[in-house]
């Protein structure tokens, strides 16, 4: 007999983690080109877009280790991401947040 350890796999947190992060990168890039020939309050709100898209992204990675705090970083990010940029972000963000609840949810 062997013995299986019965892990959940966290291939859906880190694939739409992932590509959460990823729209919310380019809505942020996207942002402080915006702000770049118009605000410069909406450059700096799209530097914060692209900051919370990598903690994002790295909490999404972290999900594998610690589901818990990993889900928590990562719907704390998306409202942070929704917050900074909220219509060039809503999609990164939604799909971020959603990754988290999954997170937080499966065990």
């Amino acid at each position: 007999m062997t013995n299986e350890i019965n892990e959940t796999s966290r291939t859906i947190e880190l694939v739409l983690g992932i590509v959460g992060g990823i729209f919310g990168l380019l809505g942020g890039i996207f942002a402080v080109l915006f702000g770049a020939i118009g605000s410069s309050e909406i450059m700096m709100l799209g530097m914060s877009a692209i900051l919370a898209s990598i903690v994002g992204t790295l909490a999404t990675i972290y999900v594998t280790r610690n589901a818990k705090i990993g889900g928590i970083i990562l719907i704390v990010s998306a409202v942070w991401l929704l917050i900074s940029i909220s219509l060039f972000g809503v999609l990164g963000s939604f799909l971020l947040g959603l990754s988290g609840i999954l997170a937080l949810i499966r065990k």
